[in-house]
This record gives structure tokens, sequence and C-alpha cells, in this order.
């Protein structure tokens, strides 16, 4: 690696060192997570257990426990119960924190996603949440705020993390579920050790028709076309504990994704026998050692392809894979003092069939430390260095500063700066309709945020925290359009005629400002009632340099309540979510409110059975704007009401 050694010694002590709790990521082997309490600690990006009252971020954690009591089928409906806003076209799901998409998913720890249009007319969607699996997860960290300074391009709003189970005892579990719109699922889950080594496989297959929606306009119920799916999953873990505090792990994940690809209700963009077909194949080989002093040290290579191909449609095509490493290190150098440093490599390739067929390289080194003082203050720090061999070098920063005022409360303020960098697609592509502009710059900001996290007394505790970011050289895309010969710059397109592509620029700054809110309380040991708002305003620059608002956030006001009953053989929840403030330019409503109820009940100790109901309300609304992928309001409705009735039994 080419290192500039003076930018990369600046970064680290112009911060004072590097992030640290403020990152967190879920230590998936350490000694101590069978009796772990993750109400009261969670394990930092340096794999320490660490007090929620000395982490200085907004970190919500969702269980295992959560997951199997929602009966959830796909993780969009998981974090709908969290204050995570999402944007959903009806087959495809992107989601939004602080008000951004440019949001870095991982599984444990690992990227997963690609610098690739995986979402047709979102540069910023490297995956879609609805081609990932669940039922092999053992909880979800949502973390909100930049995280660039450790994982580098892409985590702009913040990251979400994907911790997937363990083996701990010999058990197989079946569960079938059927719904609306001629939905079916059937599950199968099995695990167990011996002699050392433990094992942990799921397959999963789920089919439904298209959807049915409510017209806004009309108030009529109509279909959305070629919105079904036929989806399977298949997943094993792996875990061979060593001698002397060292494990193996090897992941195996597979996804055959068939979907309908109806484009939207713009008529122009209609395709009628569209569909989509995805194939997706990730493995990883991880060494872990040090694991009883309570951080986790490892080193990890992995491999990931995914097909992808739109028919009748746009007609994509899209060949990729990945090859990578990961390396963490911790030392405890003082009682105080910790120091953990790393390195990643990973190289992508995009082939398109088409236009494009280039490939990258990533090299970086980070390094993060953090201090304890007295009276109850930490500090955490560091910097991180890449070089992507297409966009160049880059440093990013981190400073997190925390009080614990008790043992219940903390105050924090932190300041992060963040990268993303363009796609190839949005660099090279040219198909016709887009053409790439290879002078793109990355979009680059910084982030600061204050917050509390307290318990308030009876059952009730509190998150709260407040933004501000700011971001240069964002990416716009600028539409094309109809044309004739006498343009210099249209082609013709066979079937159509001449046309100027449309092209991704660098359209000058953004700032958002927000804060995101979470109450809860228990009312009584069978009674727990949730409370979540969000606010985000975003401002982009238009041409004459003037602030102006961002007419596609899709939730400038959010809010959620969730009730939850607990009893005996009983468990029930319902959630409301609503939305106001929206643009009526991109959305056919300023608001909207959707209601969800879940009830379980144990029939024995072995088998459960539960009805779930989605959008009680009945509601006609968006969740993606028409400016964010160039069509008319009312273009990606989502589904109306919709029941589904499962059980589930382990052997």
């Amino acid at each position: 690696m080419k290192l500039n050694q003076k930018k990369l010694l600046c970064s680290l002590l112009s911060s004072a060192v590097l992030l640290g709790t403020s990152q967190i990521i879920f230590a998936e082997d350490a000694a101590s997570e069978e009796t772990f309490n993750f109400d009261e600690y969670v394990v930092t990006a340096n794999r320490m257990p660490v007090k929620k009252s000395e982490v200085a971020a907004n970190v919500t954690v969702i269980t295992q426990e959560e997951i199997e009591k929602g009966s959830f089928t796909n993780l969009p409906d998981i974090l709908k119960k969290s204050n995570i806003a999402l944007q959903e076209t009806g087959t495809s799901t992107v989601p939004v924190i602080n008000g951004d998409d440019r949001v870095l998913v991982l599984v444990d720890g690992r990227r997963i996603g690609w610098d690739h249009l995986v979402i047709s007319g979102n540069s910023h969607a490297g995956i879609d949440l609805n081609s990932l699996p669940i039922k092999n997860i053992e909880r979800i960290e949502i973390v909100r705020g930049p995280a660039s300074s450790l994982y580098g391009s892409d985590a702009v709003g913040g990251i979400i993390n994907i911790i997937t189970r363990k083996a701990k005892t010999a058990n197989t579990s079946i569960s079938s579920e059927f719904g609306s719109w001629g939905f079916e699922r059937y599950s199968l889950t099995t695990e167990g050790k011996e002699n050392g080594i433990g094992y942990l496989i799921t397959a999963e297959k789920k089919t439904r028709d298209d959807f049915k929606y409510k017209n806004p306009s009309t108030g009529k119920t109509e279909t959305k076309n070629n919105s079904g799916f036929d989806q399977e999953y298949l997943t094993m873990r792996l875990d061979k504990d060593l001698s002397n505090d060292r494990s193996l792990s090897l992941d195996l994940e597979h996804a055959d994704d068939k979907s309908g690809y109806s484009g939207t209700n713009n008529p122009y963009f209609v395709y009628p026998n569209g569909y989509r077909k995805q194939v997706d194949d990730n493995i990883a080989l991880t060494y872990h050692w040090g694991q009883n002093n309570g951080a986790e040290n490892f080193f990890r290579i992995y491999h990931n392809e995914t097909d992808l191909k739109y028919w009748d449609s746009f007609n994509s095509i899209a060949d990729l894979y990945a090859n990578g490493f990961n390396w963490q290190q911790n030392w405890q150098l003082a009682k105080n003092y910790t120091l953990t440093g790393g390195a990643d490599w990973r190289e992508e390739h995009l082939d398109d069939k088409e236009s494009i067929n280039k490939g990258y390289t990533s090299k970086a080194l980070f390094l993060e430390n953090r201090w304890q003082f007295v009276n109850n203050w930490s500090i955490t720090a560091g910097g991180r260095y890449d070089d992507h061999s297409i966009s160049g070098e880059n440093t990013t920063s981190r400073l997190t500063v925390n009080k614990e005022l008790n043992a219940d409360t903390n105050v924090y303020a932190s300041w992060g700066q963040y990268v993303k960098n363009p796609t190839m697609q949005d660099l090279f592509w040219d198909n016709g309709w887009t053409i790439g502009n290879p002078n793109l710059k990355p979009e680059e900001g910084t982030t600061t945020t204050l917050g509390i996290n307290t318990k308030l007394g009876d059952g009730t505790k509190l998150q709260a925290s407040v933004y501000s970011s700011r971001l240069k050289n964002a990416l716009e895309f600028k539409s094309g359009y109809d044309s004739d010969a006498s343009d210099p710059d249209a082609s013709y397109i066979s079937g159509y005629g001449y046309y100027v592509p449309g092209y991704y620029y660098n359209a000058s700054h953004e700032k958002r400002r927000g804060l995101d809110l979470s109450l809860t309380r228990e009312l009584s040991p069978q009674w727990t009632v949730g409370l979540g708002y969000t606010y985000n305003k975003t401002q982009v620059q238009d041409e004459n340099g003037n602030y102006v608002n961002y007419t596609s956030n899709s939730q400038p006001n959010g809010y959620r309540l969730n009730v939850q009953y607990d009893q005996d053989k009983w468990d029930a929840g319902l959630t409301l979510r609503s939305a106001t403030g929206r643009s009526l330019e991109e959305f056919t409503s300023k608001s909207y409110v959707t209601l969800d109820m879940l009830v379980n009940y144990k029939i024995n100790p072995a088998t459960r059975i539960y009805l779930k109901a989605y959008n009680l309300t009945n509601e006609a609304y968006e969740l993606t704007s028409a400016g964010t992928l160039g069509n008319g309001p009312g273009s990606y409705p989502m589904p109306g009401r919709s029941f589904y009735l499962g059980v589930e039994h382990r052997m």
C-alpha cells in the first residue's frame, strides 16, 4: 500500500485518536455472551463490554427474543418497530437513518452491499433489505451517525449490523405461515454442538402473488402488477472451539430471489411482464483469539457474489463479486486505556455485459483509542486512511466525549467525518438512457451529535439525540430527455428514437439537522409501552447557491407507538406508525397513519400459533417519493390491509 504518512498522522493526531464506543459492533463470539445482559451493557467497537451509561451514541438493539415474538418474515418489518425510516417501492427497501439513505448494512461486521445500483435510480442503495435472511439472526444493532472512520465509504447516516447466531444446544424447529395475496412461508432451523463444533443451519422459502393497495385518488382497491415474489434462503454457520481461548467460524449464505418488476404506476415506466432474478452467495472464514479477555481479536477472509438480472423491463444485467479481508487487534495498554487497530482490503468487480467490465481495490488502516478519566469522563477518538484505486485517497476522523452522571445516565457529544464514493455505474455506465461521469468526486461531510441516555425511574427509559450534518459534493441525477438527430449529445435507441442520456453530477452542498427521541415504560409486569419521534430537515443547495427544502424527504416528522402485552401463554403487540410534513410535490398525502398487530399463543412449550395484521387502517401511502426515482406522486404505493396466520414447532 502506498501510504501517505503525513495525511494519516494528521488524521490520527487532529482527533487525538479514533472512534470507539460510539461505533458499536457486537462481539458475535464474546466469551460472556450467553450470560450477557444487553439491557445494561453493549459490546463496543473494540469488542469490550461497556455499560450503556459509558456509550457515547444513540444505539438501538433488537434482540432475538423481540424478533421471535414479532414473528417477522423480513428485515424491513423488524426495523419498522424502531425509529428507522424506510424507502420502499413495493419490491425493494432501503433504510434511512438521520434523514439519510447512505446507510451501511453489515453482517457480523463485514460488508455485504455493493458499489452498484442494486435498486434502479438510487445511487446510494448497495443492498436491498428484502434480500437478507432473518432466521439466523441473534440481534440487530443500529448506530445513528457517521462511521466512516471505522468502516470507510457508505457509513454516512449510520450503520445497521446484523449479528448471526451461534449454536448453543441441540434444537430443531419448523414453521409455516399463510396469508393475504397467496402468501406462503416454510422454514427449518436446526442447530447443535458436538466435540467442540457447533452448527446452525436455516432454510426458508417464501412466495406471494401481486399485492393490492388503496388508490389515493379513487379510494378503490387495485392490484400492483408484477409485485409478487418467490424467495429461497439457506444459511450455515460452523464454529470450532480451539485451545488457548481461540475459535474458528465459517459462515455461508445463499439467497435466490425471483420477484416481479413492474416499474412504477407512471404509465411511461410500467413493465407488464418485468421481473428480477437475483442470486447471492457469501462465504466468510474468521479466526478469533483473545476472547477470554473480554475483547475479540480476529482475522477474516470473505468472498461475495451476486448475479442480478432484470428481464422484460430495462433488461439490466450485473455480475458482481468481491474478495476481502479484515484484521482487528486490541491492546489493553493500561487499566483505563484501550487501543484498537486494524486493516481492511477489498476487491470488487462489476460486469454488466453492456458497457462496464471494471473493478477496483480499496486498502485501509484504522486506529482507535479509548480513555477513561476521573469523575466518570471518557474520550474516544481516532482515524482511518483509505486508498481507493478509482476514487483516490481519503482520511476520516471522529472524536467523542462522554460523561457518566450516574449508573443510569450519560450525556455525550460526538463529531465525525464521513465519505461516500461514487458507484461504478455512476462513473462508467453507458446504456443509451444513462451515461457515466468519470469526473465525479466522493461525497464528503461531517456530523455533530449531542445526546443523552437515561432511566427516569418506574421502568422508564429515555434515549434522545440531536444532530447537524453538512455534506459537500452531493450526487444528484440529471434526467435525460427526448431529442432529435440535430442534438450532438443525442443517441439513437432502437424502437424509441433519439434521446439525450441522463447522468449523475456533484451538486454542491446538503445540510441536515434533526433529533431522535425514544421512550419506553413498563406500566406493569404485563404491559410495556414505547414512544418514538424523529425530526429531520434536509436542505439542498440550488443552482443559485440558495438552500431549499429537500422535497423527497419521506419522514420530516416520524411518530411511533408500540404497546406490548405479555401474560402466561399470550403475548400481543400493536405498532402505530405515522409521518407528517411531507411534500405534495412528491407524495400523494402530507401524512399517513398505519397500524400493525401481532397476537401469539403458546399451545405448549414447544408450539405456538400467531396472527399478524399489517396496515389495519388500509392507508393509501408511499415511502418512496416521486423525485427519488424520477416519477410522479403515487408511483410506489405501499400494500393495503393484510393478514397472516402461522405456526411454529420446536422438535
